[in-house]
């Protein structure tokens, strides 16, 4: 359940409705990082609302959290809200205190270096490190930060733990699957949001210009593109809402949500060129431009889909688990929400 209600969310969507106005992503890509808005979020303690209140934080209900994280999502946010509350969640079932500032996250692969979202303005980087089954807490302030190409406007860093010394350390009894399906539900719920976002911009727009003497909105081939993302849109709340509502009945061990997860962000990754083509073909060159919204949405989207292995990556791996599991093991999956691998 992705709760839009609950007190977090609504306090979270106040702030973003206030201090994230459609100038604030614009400026935020030009180099005018939004100070005022993070110090909001914090001030509220809104990145630490996923840390138990025995650690600090004020352990607020996951499903209300995810509704914070779909404000976020809708209002284009150029700060790492999403990212701080992953990582600080990753350190809390570590036994670690959060991380003091902004945050990013990266998991453990074949190199000592990782691709970290929003890593030229995040303070810490914490690191899964599946080897050693270990979280660890590093300081990216200290480390030498250069931009990489990236196509969403929250922008890329590379950063190379190897030479680095953690500030904080623990062995954790998550697994990589425990992590992935957090993740991977967490972005779901953004793109789902951001997908919503950008559908509704859509039709404000074609329901605003006209051409030949009528709204866009009247020709039958601009109504069909529309129904057709409208429809995928939903299909992506859905898969983003199942993938959430999983890993809240799964709190205890996210792993049992993985399935769930991996299913949503294949669902979803499929949908991001279904709904971005038209949302840009039906704003014609105006969609195109840098000074209208639009980019900020689809640029966010295709970064999001690629982010930890799009949808191909995980429709392999699902596949590969599911040939090895007995129908009778598939059917109850799909139909209760328990996987069990043959």
């Amino acid at each position: 359940m992705i709760n839009t209600e609950g007190m977090v969310a609504e306090t979270a969507a106040k702030i973003y409705t206030d201090l994230c106005g459609r100038e604030v992503p614009h400026k935020a890509e030009a180099g005018e990082y939004p100070h005022a808005l993070w110090n909001a979020l914090t001030e509220n303690g809104l990145p630490l609302a996923w840390v138990s209140e025995a650690n600090g934080g004020f352990g607020a209900e996951l499903d209300e959290v995810f509704g914070a994280i779909w404000a976020s999502a809708q209002a284009a946010s150029p700060v790492p809200f999403a990212e701080t509350l992953v990582a600080n969640w990753m350190l809390d079932r570590a036994g670690l205190a959060p991380a003091d500032g902004s945050a990013s996250f990266a998991i453990s692969g074949r190199t000592p270096s990782a691709d970290i979202p929003f890593g030229m303005h995040a303070d810490k980087i914490v690191l899964f490190d599946e080897t050693h089954q270990e979280i660890s807490l590093f300081d990216n302030r200290l480390a030498v930060r250069s931009p990489e190409a990236a196509l969403s406007p929250d922008g890329m860093t590379q950063f190379i733990f190897s030479g680095h010394v953690a500030e904080q350390s623990a062995r954790t009894s998550l697994l990589r699957r425990a992590v992935e399906a957090m993740i991977l539900t967490v972005r779901a719920v953004q793109m789902a949001a951001t997908m919503e976002t950008a559908l509704n911009l859509s039709i404000d727009y074609v329901s605003q210009r006209e051409q030949f003497g009528r709204p866009l909105s009247k020709f039958q081939a601009i109504q069909h593109q529309l129904a057709v993302a409208a429809s995928e849109c939903a299909a992506a709340t859905m898969a983003a809402t199942q993938a959430a509502s999983a890993i809240i009945r799964h709190s205890d061990d996210p792993e049992q949500a993985w399935h769930e997860a991996v299913i949503a962000k294949v669902q979803i990754g499929h949908s991001v060129e279904a709904v971005t083509v038209p949302f840009h073909q039906v704003h014609g060159a105006m969609g195109y431009t840098q000074e209208y919204d639009l980019h900020h949405h689809t640029r966010r989207l295709w970064a999001w889909r690629d982010a930890l292995g799009n949808e191909h990556h995980w429709s392999k791996m699902l596949g590969a688990e599911l040939a090895l599991t007995s129908p009778d093991q598939i059917w109850k999956g799909v139909t209760t929400g328990h996987w069990v691998a043959s």
